[in-house]
């Protein structure tokens, strides 16, 4: 459990150092008044440090048990794996990341915060080589990792930046007129390098749900639909809201889809640490079907047995249920009631997914 969470706390950390570089860059004109104190910047780059060291000493306290004592296990593990040697990299980044900020305030000298900007770059892209992708393939693997957290950082860290820091209604427009074509950016590069490294690490999309990879993809792919109607009502109704109105507050709007997009991260850590579908020659050891695939379906699956969809009264039921949901995030949207947009999306999620699992044959 602590790994799930220090995986989950690792991204948000990266979006909230992307988040307070990238704001630095624009000009005060175009952001309503954002303050990120700097001690904020400065202990999300030490969780980074810290969090990133976390599955280290996992896989180090595991190989222990086959290999030798630990000090040896731990000095393979950093000179010898992948991983490992990505976490030294991404320690030197950080620790300059930390002598640049007690030098200089990125938010006041722009070479600071060019020379930081190139540090989370790094930082990022270290940490796309340690992925399961990058193991699969040390080119597109790599790169579609890298990218897609790239560019998930930079949106979820200004819509977290907006949503938490700003103080007051100004300028409002001026941010989501910018904000928002570059959300839709960072969205498609997310789902372009997703279905890159879906392409290596995940062969069969359907019969990936039986291990706990794949249930959380699952998962996590569903948590996005809720996440693309807050976006649509943020990007398109908000905006007219706040043209029309200047008086309007998106904050908790904002804050709303960040309680989401956090599920999605806990997701997505919770895969990390699962072992792909893929075929992995190092690592001959069966998988085993996921717990809760085995709460639904019962204790007789088999990792190898064929998923198939098909048309079940009560998964079309539910399917239905779903997509009442979803127009009930639109309504809350309507009402201006971010609360009930987020247990709407919760349910929606709950929903679909059940669907999905009890439509298989």
């Amino acid at each position: 459990m602590i790994v799930y969470i220090s995986e989950t706390l690792l991204y948000l950390c990266f979006a909230l150092v992307c988040g307070a570089i990238l704001l630095n860059f624009v000009p005060v004109s175009a952001k309503p008044d954002i303050r990120i104190p700097g001690s904020l910047l400065f202990n999300a780059v030490i969780g980074i440090a810290v969090l990133s060291f976390v599955p280290v000493i996992k896989n180090t306290i595991f190989l222990t048990q086959f290999a030798g004592p630990f000090w040896e296990i731990f000095d393979d593990v950093l000179l010898d794996l992948e991983f490992g040697k990505a976490w030294v990299w991404m320690f030197i980044l950080c620790t300059l990341f930390l002598a640049l900020l007690s030098l200089r305030d990125p938010a006041r000298y722009p070479l600071a915060n060019a020379a930081a900007a190139l540090l989370t770059l790094g930082l990022l892209f270290s940490y796309g080589w340690a992925s399961h992708a990058a193991g699969q393939s040390e080119s597109w693997g790599f790169l579609a990792q890298s990218f897609h957290l790239t560019a998930a950082s930079v949106w979820i860290g200004l819509l977290i930046a907006a949503g938490w820091f700003a103080h007051g209604t100004a300028r409002w427009s001026e941010f989501l007129r910018w904000f928002h074509p570059l959300a839709m950016i960072c969205v498609l590069v997310i789902v372009g390098a997703g279905f890159v490294m879906m392409a290596f690490i995940v062969p069969d999309y359907t019969n990936s749900w039986v291990v706990s990879y794949g249930q959380a993809m699952l998962i996590k792919h569903l948590l996005i639909v809720p996440v693309v109607a807050f976006g649509i009502l943020n990007g398109l109704w908000f905006k007219s809201k706040v043209r029309t109105n200047p008086g309007f507050d998106p904050r908790r709007w904002l804050r709303a889809e960040s309680v989401i997009l956090l599920l999605v991260f806990a997701a997505t850590a919770f895969m990390g640490m699962q072992r792909p579908p893929h075929d992995d020659p190092e690592n001959p050891e069966l998988p085993v079907p996921s717990a809760l695939f085995r709460l639904i379906h019962g204790d007789g699956v088999s990792v190898n047995m064929q998923v198939e969809l098909g048309f079940q009264p009560l998964g079309i039921g539910l399917a239905a249920l779903s997509l009442l949901l979803l127009y009930f995030i639109f309504r809350s949207g309507k009402n201006n009631s971010p609360r009930a947009a987020v247990c709407f999306g919760v349910a929606f999620t709950i929903s679909a997914y059940l669907a999905a699992m009890l439509s298989i044959r």
